[in-house]
């Protein structure tokens, strides 16, 4: 258990760093008072890629203790991915685009931004589905970045409300808006799609995570990341509010934390 909750620990640091390297070059390509209000937040989320660097270094070595797949015999026609050293080569892959748009946010946004969603299908699929190689989800890499999204836009917001104006507070509620409306429809299409199914595979990943104490942990990502924030921020007005952004600006925060634990510690 304490290699999962190191594992959900790293994945958080690396959520928070590439959310803020994928908003820098959202805001670079749209503009608006919105990214400049969270501008600092998000370019300090971005100091933690150096940890999550060193995080990967430390994973990469000890593997074993939390992928069941590393130095076990697979089936041949999938030895070539389920590779400890190609392993190796993509997380590190990964986590350079990362830095790297953080570098190059301001200069080819669409680019980063690009290579940013990929890095997210390629790292979800190896430190997140591949915790059990039988499962697999079409959507596991947008929801991964949907999650990045969340929990930096949650963080940056909280910090922004208090120096913003009402209007600008207004807009980074709507964006929170949007964030939780798009993981809930990712998360309840993923579970829809495996409930109708109903293919062992999907039914064995599944099953831990909506019976016995690891179901409190989907009760609560779903109030927390949907439920709240959406009665919070629907009303225009109420997003103007200081406290009001942001309380479901921590909420969302602590339901991602939630869904990624939910996803992870099982």
């Amino acid at each position: 258990m304490m290699a999962r909750l190191s594992l959900f620990a790293w994945l958080l640091v690396i959520a928070m760093a590439g959310g803020a390297v994928a908003w820098r070059a959202i805001h670079r390509l749209t503009g608006g008072a919105w990214g400049q209000a969270s501008q600092a937040t998000l370019e300090r989320l971005t100091w933690l890629l150096p940890l999550a660097a060193l995080g990967a270094v430390v994973f990469l070595f000890a593997a074993g203790t939390v992928l069941p797949w590393i130095d076990t015999p697979v089936e041949p026609q999938r030895h070539w991915y389920f590779d400890r050293t190609f392993l190796a080569v993509r997380t590190l892959a990964c986590i350079a685009i990362w830095a790297a748009g953080a570098w190059l946010a301001r200069r080819l946004p669409a680019l980063v931004l690009i290579l940013w969603l990929l890095a997210c299908g390629t790292f979800s699929t190896d430190w997140i589905a591949s915790l059990a190689p039988a499962w697999r989800s079409s959507a596991l890499g947008l929801t991964f970045a949907c999650m990045q999204l969340s929990l930096a836009l949650s963080i940056a917001a909280g910090f922004a409300a208090t120096k913003a104006s009402p209007d600008v507070r207004a807009d980074l509620g709507a964006l929170l808006l949007a964030a939780c409306l798009g993981w809930a429809y990712l998360a309840g299409v993923d579970y829809l799609t495996a409930w109708i199914a109903d293919q062992p595979y999907e039914t064995g990943w599944y099953l831990p995570r909506v019976r016995g104490p690891f179901a409190t942990l989907a009760v609560a990502s779903a109030l927390l990341h949907l439920a709240v924030p959406f009665a919070l921020l629907v009303a225009r007005q109420a997003r103007r509010r200081v406290g009001v952004l942001r309380a479901a600006a921590l909420s969302i925060a602590l339901g991602e934390a939630c869904h990624l634990a939910w996803m992870v510690l099982p």
